[in-house]
């Protein structure tokens, strides 16, 4: 719907089957799944498109000036923001600045700037409310407290975890296959069907000395799964 003057103008596209709000990672990978699937998509972005060459050029992909302070990747506040508060008393005020939360703007959205750490939550974080309970009991949890269990299960998501892990070649090492506990990897995640994709990141020095050394006291140390891929 184009507003022009005192007139109103409708525009009327062609039809299409799907239409995806948003184009980053999630609205990228749907819209991928249902093309492949024999539909005709079409995406709407607010933010631009983005090139590798230019948008990510490792000539001044590390201008901090640009990215960090002035933000360039990220919704502008003011054109879209949220409100928060530190005290429920509080009157909740716009966001002027992100944070910790940044929201990401454009075709490909907040992966821009992701830094390619990658977890899968815990079983028990899926039944949060429960595993408290079972733990210490229900009167543990206050009345106010809006603590509740997802309503799917870790079982039910990891063929979901396991897809994804694949189509982006996540780097790591498994520490639980099938319930067996894996030399190496992290013994506290949750049973995966399968390998990563791609081997664990090269340590450098430092972490790799750190590492030693934890091993050494008795604790088992682990390479962070990372988006970012060990091998082609």
């Amino acid at each position: 719907m184009e507003c022009g003057g005192e007139g109103l103008m409708a525009t009327k596209l062609p039809a299409t089957d799907v239409v995806v709000i948003g184009f980053g990672w999630v609205g990228a990978i749907m819209a991928q799944e249902l093309t492949e699937a024999g539909l005709n998509v079409v995406a709407l972005e607010r933010g631009g498109w983005q090139d590798t060459g230019a948008s990510a050029n490792v000539g001044y992909a590390q201008d901090e000036l640009r990215f960090v302070q002035r933000q360039q990747l990220m919704v502008e506040t003011a054109q879209s923001t949220i409100t928060f508060r530190n005290r429920i008393d509080q009157m909740a005020l716009p966001v002027r600045q992100w944070g910790a939360f940044r929201p990401g703007n454009g075709v490909g959205g907040a992966g821009w700037h992701w830094a390619g750490v990658y977890w899968r939550y815990l079983p028990d974080e899926f039944r949060m409310r429960s595993r408290i309970a079972e733990r210490y009991g229900a009167d543990k949890l206050p009345d106010y407290m809006t603590i509740e269990d997802w309503g799917v299960t870790y079982d039910e998501l990891e063929p979901f975890y396991d897809r994804f892990e694949y189509l982006c070649g996540i780097s790591g090492k498994a520490g639980n296959l099938n319930g067996a506990i894996q030399e190496g990897g992290n013994p506290f995640e949750g049973p995966r069907k399968r390998e990563f994709p791609t081997p664990p990141l090269q340590q450098t020095y430092l972490p790799a000395l750190f590492a030693e050394g934890a091993r050494k006291l008795g604790y088992k140390p682990f390479p962070l799964p990372s988006a970012n891929l060990s091998r082609p």
